[in-house]
């Protein structure tokens, strides 16, 4: 293998993935992804069919059942997957895009009810998601940007709590982080609205945590275009 050769296949393996995934979306999640966003839009349509009047919901996961089924055949034909890469990518932000609109839902549903779902409050629920999914997703995306890449969160960095010369400090930390969570919990726990909790907590972090593999997934789809010869 020559020098250029070898310079070449290291470029092409190093795609770069943003701060908070370990690695970056693959190809193969197509396999999976399709099945569980089937499974989540279906369960999702199903909630609704008896309790959605004006039917918004219902045709919204109708749809996702029509995307989730189409992906699943595709993703038996490897040849296809592997030629058409970027489409690949592209389908596969798709679905978790999907699946993150499935969970955010049943986080609603959590905390409004079934009969609540185009309530005051679940219009504001639905509007706060939005929000936070699209700042998440132009938070990601700016640290794809070529002067950003590269660079580390704090919470991600080792250094930042001290290493093992500030055990102490660690500890100390964790404890009040452990009181600070029971205290939040603690009202929902005793009057019953852990339910309500968890579906706020649900949207949260559903729209915080999946747009980092939607936007890698849009990156690698971009990536492989410039560079068709790249392979996971």
């Amino acid at each position: 293998m020559t020098k250029a050769s070898k310079k070449k296949k290291v470029v092409i393996e190093e795609r770069y993935h943003g701060p908070l995934i370990t690695d970056g979306v693959s190809l193969g999640y197509i396999k999976l992804l399709s099945w569980i966003s089937l499974a989540f839009s279906f369960m999702a349509y199903f909630g609704t069919t008896y309790v959605d009047h004006i039917g918004i919901y219902k045709n919204l996961f109708i749809i996702f059942m029509f995307i989730s089924g189409l992906a699943i055949p595709l993703s038996f034909f490897d040849r296809f997957i592997v030629r058409f890469k970027s489409f690949i990518y592209l389908f596969v932000s798709i679905l978790v895009l999907i699946l993150n609109i499935d969970i955010t839902f049943a986080g609603l549903v959590m905390l409004v009810g079934k009969d609540e779902i185009y309530s005051g409050l679940a219009l504001a629920y639905n509007l706060v998601a939005l929000f936070i999914l699209l700042f998440s997703t132009g938070l990601y995306s700016w640290y794809y940007l070529p002067k950003n890449q590269g660079k580390i969160w704090a919470f991600n960095r080792w250094e930042t709590y001290g290493g093992k010369d500030n055990n102490k400090k660690k500890e100390r930390l964790f404890n009040f982080g452990v009181a600070f969570v029971a205290v939040l919990l603690a009202p929902a726990i005793l009057t019953g609205y852990i339910e309500n909790v968890f579906g706020v907590f649900l949207g949260i972090l559903m729209n915080f945590v999946f747009p980092a593999l939607i936007v890698d997934g849009v990156q690698a789809a971009r990536y492989v275009r410039k560079h068709p010869e790249y392979e996971e």
